[in-house]
């Protein structure tokens, strides 16, 4: 009977308040959160960035920058990759779907981070090429996706993160900020 209500979201905000006013706290994280827990999470975490200066519309269409880590971590004490997620997040609502540009810029913005580890396993790989025999090589790239399959992934893994965003968005959206 409790639940969606707001109370999870009111209980997290009394959490943050309560550690942003210890100087000994750098930041606030969750080890292995359930997936509820990453919902309310970046909902609240969102709906306190959008009244950061550093998460203005201007500044987020520009693109993830320092200042944006350093206002999430300072008034928040949100880590790099959460505040790199509420960006995310508020860049999709300053994002016009009827923009094409806008939304690819989006898009490319995003799947650049998806596909990072992608990129560092590669350059892993060609050290590997170079250190191994060829056929030991061969051996080694028995498990490894070709790009083919990796964009595939990257694809699945875009939509079905712009779907949770959305819906945070929505949530936003029919919430009192």
């Amino acid at each position: 009977p409790y639940q969606r209500r707001g109370l999870g979201a009111a209980l997290l905000n009394t959490l943050y308040r309560n550690y942003l006013k210890d100087s000994s706290v750098v930041d606030i994280t969750v080890e292995d959160p359930s997936d509820n827990f990453v919902r309310l999470r970046d909902f609240v975490d969102t709906q306190n960035c959008m009244k950061l200066e550093a998460f203005s519309k201007d500044k987020v269409l520009n693109g993830f920058c320092p200042e944006m880590v350093k206002a999430a971590a300072d008034q928040l004490k949100l880590c790099k990759k959460q505040a790199r997620r509420v960006y995310e997040i508020i860049r999709l609502s300053y994002t016009s779907l009827k923009d094409a540009n806008l939304y690819k810029d989006y898009r490319v913005d995003v799947k650049r981070r998806l596909n990072a580890p992608y990129q560092r396993e590669q350059k892993q790989l060609e050290k590997l090429r170079k250190a191994l025999k060829p056929e030991e090589f061969a051996a080694a790239m028995v498990n490894i996706t070709d790009r083919e399959q990796r964009l595939e992934v990257l694809t699945k893994q875009f939509n079905e993160l712009e779907n949770h965003y959305r819906k945070v968005l929505d949530k936003i959206a029919g919430s009192d900020i």
